[in-house]
């Protein structure tokens, strides 16, 4: 068994995965101010309630600072040197940026797992506190794709910059035409971005003249899955998959 660990913007979730079909996960905020002994405690915690033996422990991440922080406590928790995507274990997917450098090591970790579930071409839609849309071409190569403020961002935007307008949970509206100022800023996030996605999937598939298989995943997955009209697989573990592949892919061929 490995400890996956998916380090993100808003959450950090750690995985004990024994194979691509077995993934149990813990999710924490990505809490910037937390030391390497307080992740110390809560990695501790996961450890004790699945009384596992971890062979080893692999990290993907956009938080640098969050990175080193935990690298520290499962050095000293487990005195073993945890595995770096992007550093200790390579991505095996072309990766067609202008510059490679500047793509998140998690959307290259999404695109791989997603080459891995269906076939290419592929958009990979990860809802999270960015969304982004991530394309994979007919030759399984990462092309790049586009970025937006996730929905949890365009709430709080939303909240900060007005005197007015209450915070509020999204969910599916009944109607799309709220009768309150609750229900309309309901319909306006869920049903804009549900257009958006929809929209932005046909244009992708009209540049490059393609019918691609559509991959969710992230946190609001679930939510947008139910309102889009596009035929889609949802994958709440789809980063977890792809640390798990791409540990065994350099496992197997650094032999």
């Amino acid at each position: 068994m490995i400890l996956a660990i998916d380090i993100g913007n808003t959450n950090v979730e750690f995985g004990f995965v024994k194979n691509r079909n077995f993934i149990k996960s813990y999710k924490l905020s990505s809490k910037i101010e937390k030391t390497s002994d307080d992740w110390l405690l809560d990695i501790s915690t996961f450890l004790n309630i699945e009384n596992e033996h971890i062979k080893d422990v692999v990290i993907s991440s956009v938080v640098p600072r969050i990175e080193r922080n935990i690298f520290f406590a499962i050095s000293k928790l487990l005195d073993k040197k945890p595995l770096i995507i992007g550093k200790d274990l390579k991505i095996p997917i072309k990766n067609n940026y202008q510059k490679p450098e500047e793509v998140g090591i998690d959307r290259l970790v999404n695109a791989f797992s997603a080459l891995n579930k269906t076939s290419p071409p592929v958009i990979v839609v990860d809802l999270g506190t960015a969304i982004t849309f991530d394309v994979i071409n007919e030759k399984g190569e990462y092309e790049g794709g586009a970025i937006f403020p996730g929905i949890e961002s365009s709430i709080d935007c939303l909240f900060s910059k007005t005197a007015k307008l209450p915070k509020v949970e999204i969910d599916k509206p009944v109607s799309i035409i709220g009768k309150t100022t609750v229900e309309s800023i309901k319909s306006g996030i869920y049903f804009g971005y549900c257009s958006l996605i929809e929209e932005m999937i046909n244009k992708f598939q009209k540049e490059f003249n393609e019918k691609f298989n559509i991959i969710l995943t992230g946190g609001n997955s679930k939510l947008i899955s139910n309102c889009i009209n596009v035929k889609h697989i949802v994958d709440e573990f789809l980063a977890m998959e792809g640390i798990y592949l791409i540990y065994e892919h350099n496992l197997l061929y650094s032999k």
